[in-house]
């Protein structure tokens, strides 16, 4: 996105482009998430939406990702993929962050992880 959005601004979305051992083990990268944050990159900017975007190196939950958190303490939204940009602008444009985290969530098995 522009870089005139303030750092403070709040809420934002950080999600993994970690490539784990070399891509022979299960991580964000290797399932695409590389293609999914240049994709919503593009659509923040294309929509118009007001939302501080960062990507960064392993969230701890590579086994499962891509990973994306919503921050300052929101949720993790999982499995998100280049295709699913779309339907993940959408619910960002209506603001509906419980929304997209039931439609992309944690699996039970890692929320207290």
């Amino acid at each position: 996105m522009s870089g005139d959005i303030p750092a403070e601004r709040e809420p934002w979305i950080r999600a993994c482009i970690n490539f784990r051992a070399g891509n022979r083990i299960p991580s964000c990268g290797a399932r695409g998430s590389l293609e999914m944050t240049a994709a919503l990159r593009e659509g923040l900017e294309a929509r118009g939406l007001d939302w501080r975007f960062e990507t960064m190196h392993c969230m701890g939950k590579c086994h499962v990702g891509p990973t994306m958190r919503v921050l300052p303490n929101g949720p993790f939204i999982m499995g998100v993929v280049e295709a699913d940009v779309p339907r993940v602008l959408d619910y960002l444009e209506a603001g509906d962050i419980e929304g997209l985290a039931k439609a992309f969530p944690l699996p039970p098995d890692d929320r207290d992880a």
